[in-house]
């Protein structure tokens, strides 16, 4: 295959991949989310649909946002709170740095939330056998039980949920999500080198 036969047939596959994406944004929408009739070079469609994809991503994480804020109003913890009692949940012990990571927060914004935890007696601090000063963070049995009940009940209400979407289409969706994720990711690191 030549090159210019290799450039061609990736330009095809992305066309593909772009005609699909801008139908299921377009079915998605209703309407075209962006005026696409003046565009006719396929780069200028791409960098169009990232930018709805990020739209979207950034109204998506403000309903989450608001949706936990909701269905959690009468439990006294707050959704970043809530976000570390998951880690720990689905992590067991973990230093705070490794939650950071894990969460792509600062350090400080992680160790207000553990604070916090700790006052309401939700987490407690334990030895770390790799680090002297940085304790690893673990959850009580109160902790547990709270994020347990938590997590069940926010299932229980995305189950009720009807979005329209296919079982597929959510896997196809996180892949892409994770994919962006992995490479912006990456690029900030590189930056800050």
């Amino acid at each position: 295959m030549t090159a210019r036969a290799g450039k061609t047939a990736r330009n095809g596959v992305h066309r593909t991949w772009v005609g699909v994406a801008l139908a299921a944004f377009t079915a998605a929408a209703g309407s075209e989310p962006y005026p696409l009739t003046s565009i006719n070079h396929y780069d200028n469609m791409l960098v169009i649909m990232i930018e709805a994809l990020f739209d979207e991503t950034r109204l998506l994480f403000h309903a989450l946002k608001e949706w936990a804020e909701a269905v959690h109003s009468d439990v006294g913890v707050t959704v970043s709170m809530r976000a570390v009692l998951e880690i720990l949940f689905l992590r067991g012990a973990t230093s705070v740095p490794e939650m950071a990571r894990a969460r792509l927060v600062s350090r400080q914004h992680i160790q207000q939330q553990v604070d916090a935890l700790l006052d309401q007696k939700l987490v407690r601090r334990e030895p770390n056998p790799a680090h002297k000063r940085s304790s690893l963070i673990t959850l009580t049995d109160s902790g547990r039980a709270l994020i347990q009940n938590m997590r069940a009940e926010e299932l229980g209400v995305l189950t009720r949920l009807q979005t329209g979407v296919s079982d597929n289409a959510v896997r196809n969706a996180t892949q892409v999500l994770a994919a962006w994720k992995d490479a912006l990711t990456t690029d900030a690191r590189r930056r800050k080198r």
